[in-house]
Protein backbone atom coordinates (compact mmCIF):
# COMPACT_ATOMS: atom_id res chain seq x y z
CA UNK A 1 0.00 0.00 0.00
CA UNK A 2 2.87 2.20 0.73
CA UNK A 3 4.10 1.87 -2.83
CA UNK A 4 0.73 2.72 -4.18
CA UNK A 5 0.38 5.77 -1.92
CA UNK A 6 3.91 6.89 -2.73
CA UNK A 7 3.25 6.50 -6.46
CA UNK A 8 0.02 8.46 -6.21
CA UNK A 9 1.71 11.04 -4.04
CA UNK A 10 4.52 11.45 -6.59
CA UNK A 11 2.06 11.59 -9.48
CA UNK A 12 -0.01 14.23 -7.72
CA UNK A 13 3.13 16.20 -6.86
CA UNK A 14 4.31 15.92 -10.49
CA UNK A 15 0.99 17.13 -11.85
CA UNK A 16 0.81 19.82 -9.21
CA UNK A 17 4.29 21.09 -10.13
CA UNK A 18 3.50 20.90 -13.82
CA UNK A 19 0.24 22.77 -13.31
CA UNK A 20 2.02 25.36 -11.18
CA UNK A 21 4.68 25.81 -13.88
CA UNK A 22 2.04 26.12 -16.60
CA UNK A 23 0.02 28.51 -14.46
CA UNK A 24 3.13 30.53 -13.66
CA UNK A 25 4.10 30.78 -17.32
CA UNK A 26 0.53 31.53 -18.30
CA UNK A 27 0.22 34.16 -15.60
CA UNK A 28 3.56 35.61 -16.66
CA UNK A 29 2.24 35.82 -20.23
CA UNK A 30 -1.14 37.14 -19.16
CA UNK A 31 -0.04 39.75 -16.67
CA UNK A 32 3.19 40.97 -18.20
CA UNK A 33 2.43 40.88 -21.93
CA UNK A 34 -1.27 41.83 -21.89
CA UNK A 35 -0.86 45.37 -20.60
CA UNK A 36 1.38 46.12 -23.57
CA UNK A 37 -1.14 44.72 -26.01
CA UNK A 38 -3.99 46.45 -24.24
CA UNK A 39 -2.09 49.74 -24.34
CA UNK A 40 -1.24 49.26 -28.00
CA UNK A 41 -4.83 48.43 -28.96
CA UNK A 42 -6.11 51.32 -26.84
CA UNK A 43 -3.71 53.77 -28.49
CA UNK A 44 -4.72 52.50 -31.95
CA UNK A 45 -8.44 52.79 -31.20
CA UNK A 46 -8.07 56.26 -29.68
CA UNK A 47 -5.89 57.29 -32.64
CA UNK A 48 -8.49 56.05 -35.12
CA UNK A 49 -11.31 57.85 -33.28
CA UNK A 50 -9.19 61.00 -33.09
CA UNK A 51 -8.44 60.82 -36.83
CA UNK A 52 -12.15 60.50 -37.63
CA UNK A 53 -12.98 63.48 -35.41
CA UNK A 54 -10.22 65.64 -36.90
CA UNK A 55 -11.25 64.68 -40.45
CA UNK A 56 -14.89 65.51 -39.69
CA UNK A 57 -13.92 68.89 -38.23
CA UNK A 58 -11.79 69.69 -41.27
CA UNK A 59 -14.62 68.81 -43.65
CA UNK A 60 -17.08 70.88 -41.60
CA UNK A 61 -14.67 73.80 -41.58
CA UNK A 62 -14.21 73.67 -45.34
CA UNK A 63 -17.98 73.47 -45.86
CA UNK A 64 -18.59 76.41 -43.52
CA UNK A 65 -15.96 78.42 -45.39
CA UNK A 66 -17.63 77.68 -48.74
CA UNK A 67 -21.06 78.67 -47.39
CA UNK A 68 -19.62 81.86 -45.94
CA UNK A 69 -18.00 82.73 -49.27
CA UNK A 70 -21.25 82.05 -51.11
CA UNK A 71 -23.23 84.28 -48.72
CA UNK A 72 -20.64 87.06 -49.05
CA UNK A 73 -20.73 86.85 -52.86
CA UNK A 74 -24.54 86.92 -52.81
CA UNK A 75 -24.57 90.02 -50.58
CA UNK A 76 -22.06 91.77 -52.85
CA UNK A 77 -24.14 90.88 -55.91
CA UNK A 78 -27.24 92.42 -54.27
CA UNK A 79 -25.29 95.55 -53.34
CA UNK A 80 -24.11 95.81 -56.96
CA UNK A 81 -27.67 95.44 -58.26
CA UNK A 82 -28.83 98.14 -55.84
CA UNK A 83 -25.98 100.40 -56.91
CA UNK A 84 -27.02 99.97 -60.52
CA UNK A 85 -30.63 100.72 -59.58
CA UNK A 86 -29.64 103.95 -57.85
CA UNK A 87 -27.50 104.93 -60.83
CA UNK A 88 -30.36 104.10 -63.24
CA UNK A 89 -32.82 106.18 -61.22
CA UNK A 90 -30.38 109.10 -61.19
CA UNK A 91 -29.90 108.85 -64.97
CA UNK A 92 -33.69 108.74 -65.47
CA UNK A 93 -34.09 111.89 -63.37
CA UNK A 94 -31.39 113.61 -65.43
CA UNK A 95 -32.87 112.44 -68.73
CA UNK A 96 -36.28 110.71 -68.90
CA UNK A 97 -35.25 109.31 -72.29
CA UNK A 98 -32.43 107.26 -70.72
CA UNK A 99 -32.76 103.74 -72.19
CA UNK A 100 -30.49 101.66 -69.96
CA UNK A 101 -28.63 98.75 -71.61
CA UNK A 102 -25.48 99.57 -69.70
CA UNK A 103 -22.80 97.72 -67.76
CA UNK A 104 -21.34 99.51 -64.76
CA UNK A 105 -18.14 98.70 -62.90
CA UNK A 106 -18.33 99.13 -59.14
CA UNK A 107 -14.88 98.62 -57.71
CA UNK A 108 -13.75 95.37 -59.31
CA UNK A 109 -17.27 94.04 -59.87
CA UNK A 110 -19.91 94.68 -62.50
CA UNK A 111 -23.64 95.12 -62.69
CA UNK A 112 -26.01 95.58 -65.57
CA UNK A 113 -28.91 97.93 -66.20
CA UNK A 114 -31.25 96.25 -68.63
CA UNK A 115 -33.42 98.06 -71.17
CA UNK A 116 -35.73 100.42 -69.29
CA UNK A 117 -39.42 99.86 -70.01
CA UNK A 118 -41.98 102.59 -70.66
CA UNK A 119 -41.75 106.02 -72.20
CA UNK A 120 -41.72 109.48 -70.72
CA UNK A 121 -42.18 110.56 -67.11
CA UNK A 122 -44.69 107.93 -65.89
CA UNK A 123 -44.97 104.15 -65.58
CA UNK A 124 -41.37 103.10 -66.14
CA UNK A 125 -39.69 99.78 -65.29
CA UNK A 126 -36.02 99.59 -64.30
CA UNK A 127 -34.32 96.19 -64.01
CA UNK A 128 -30.79 95.62 -62.74
CA UNK A 129 -28.62 92.57 -62.25
CA UNK A 130 -25.55 92.16 -60.05
CA UNK A 131 -23.15 89.25 -60.48
CA UNK A 132 -20.31 88.20 -58.21
CA UNK A 133 -18.76 84.76 -58.62
CA UNK A 134 -21.62 82.29 -59.02
CA UNK A 135 -24.15 84.59 -57.32
CA UNK A 136 -26.65 86.60 -59.35
CA UNK A 137 -29.16 88.99 -57.79
CA UNK A 138 -31.87 90.79 -59.78
CA UNK A 139 -34.03 93.81 -58.98
CA UNK A 140 -37.23 94.97 -60.70
CA UNK A 141 -38.28 98.52 -59.94
CA UNK A 142 -41.64 99.89 -61.07
CA UNK A 143 -41.62 103.70 -61.16
CA UNK A 144 -44.93 105.59 -61.13
CA UNK A 145 -43.39 109.01 -61.71
CA UNK A 146 -39.86 110.29 -62.35
CA UNK A 147 -40.19 114.11 -62.10
CA UNK A 148 -40.66 116.41 -60.23
CA UNK A 149 -40.55 113.84 -57.44
CA UNK A 150 -39.60 110.21 -58.08
CA UNK A 151 -42.34 107.87 -56.89
CA UNK A 152 -41.52 104.17 -56.71
CA UNK A 153 -44.47 101.78 -56.92
CA UNK A 154 -42.43 98.64 -56.14
CA UNK A 155 -38.81 97.67 -55.61
CA UNK A 156 -38.37 93.93 -55.38
CA UNK A 157 -35.77 91.28 -55.81
CA UNK A 158 -36.74 88.57 -58.29
CA UNK A 159 -35.17 85.32 -59.38
CA UNK A 160 -36.32 85.78 -63.01
CA UNK A 161 -37.26 89.05 -64.65
CA UNK A 162 -40.94 89.24 -65.56
CA UNK A 163 -41.31 92.95 -66.42
CA UNK A 164 -38.07 93.42 -68.33
CA UNK A 165 -36.76 92.10 -71.64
Amino acid sequence: MMIRFSFIHRAVKFYKDALHTITFHFSLFTFHSSPGYILLVTVLVIGAIGSVIVSSLLILGISANQVSLSITESNHALANAQGCADYGLLKLRQSPSYAGNEFLTIGTQQCEILSIGGIGNNNRVLCTEGKVGDSVRRLEIVINQILPETKIYSWQEVSVFSLCQ
